[in-house]
């Protein structure tokens, strides 16, 4: 907009082109905060990723406005515009860096492909893990031991699964500690039970068992991973950043913005001055 009027020396065109951009820019700032939170929001990685590409495009939209305006006010030198502007550069300038944290970090998702995996694989494996031991019990060769000792390897590898939970939830480093030594706590119940019942097996189990065995394996590395995504913590950091410095850095550059334009808008022309 600026470049069609930039030859041109009317002053009412020009005023009525700051005007025109400051609008546009409070439009793509309002469209830029609605589309992050939009992407921190999203519970899936493509919904994230689009409304993350809006987000950035309202941004550079804001920013070649940004430009053009203080390029007209530059060239005018109105102290009181220079001196708004200069706030609102300084302020744009905290909004872009916590915009590209943020959405960097809700399109990870990590929190939220923890849950995910938790919730399919990790419960998937528990499920292997209690087939194979219910069904080596109800082919029991060995007595009330072996079932006490399933039922111990059982009981311990739930426990674990529930605890996925409140992990990927936590956003405290201090805490995620406590919740793991609970988990390494359970999984050297479950290994124990499970190492005592191999010592006693039969041959006609040893099926059951290595099946039995070969689930929790893999229950407990998907474990592992479930605690390094939610460790990251990307869902519940980027919403934190969202709602608190964030939503005080947007509602500051609005302010500044509509001051400028009600300043623009009060400022005698260049033809009456």
């Amino acid at each position: 907009m600026f470049s069609y009027y930039r030859g041109r020396s009317n002053p009412f065109e020009t005023e009525f082109t700051k005007v025109n951009l400051l609008s546009t820019m409070r439009i793509h700032l309002l469209e830029a905060i609605e589309a992050e939170k939009n992407a921190v929001m999203a519970i899936t990685d493509e919904a994230s990723e689009d409304f993350a590409v809006r987000a950035r495009k309202a941004a550079d939209d804001v920013e070649s406005s940004r430009k053009e305006i203080e390029a007209i006010i530059n060239q005018q030198k109105l102290p009181r515009e220079t001196e708004i502007l200069n706030d609102f550069n300084n302020c744009w300038s905290q909004f872009r860096k916590l915009d590209e944290t943020i959405l960097v970090l809700a399109t990870q998702n990590t929190n939220l492909k923890a849950q995910k995996l938790s919730a399919t694989q990790g419960a998937q494996e528990i499920e292997r893990f209690e087939q194979s031991l219910n069904h080596r019990n109800t082919n029991n060769h060995q007595g009330n031991e072996a079932v006490i000792l399933s039922y111990e390897a059982l009981t311990a590898g739930l426990k674990i699964l529930a605890l996925h939970k409140p992990h990927i939830e936590e956003a405290d480093d201090q805490e995620m500690d406590k919740i793991e030594q609970s988990i390494k706590s359970y999984d050297e119940s479950a290994r124990k039970a499970l190492g005592s019942l191999r010592s006693i097996v039969d041959q006609r189990d040893s099926e059951d068992l290595n099946n039995a065995e070969t689930a929790y394996e893999r229950f407990m590395n998907l474990t592992g991973e479930v605690l390094r995504l939610s460790r990251m913590n990307t869902n519940i950091k980027s919403a934190e950043l969202s709602l608190g410095r964030k939503r005080l850095v947007s509602s500051q550059c609005q302010e500044i913005l509509a001051n400028l334009q009600e300043t623009v808008q009060a400022q005698p022309s260049n033809a009456t001055r």
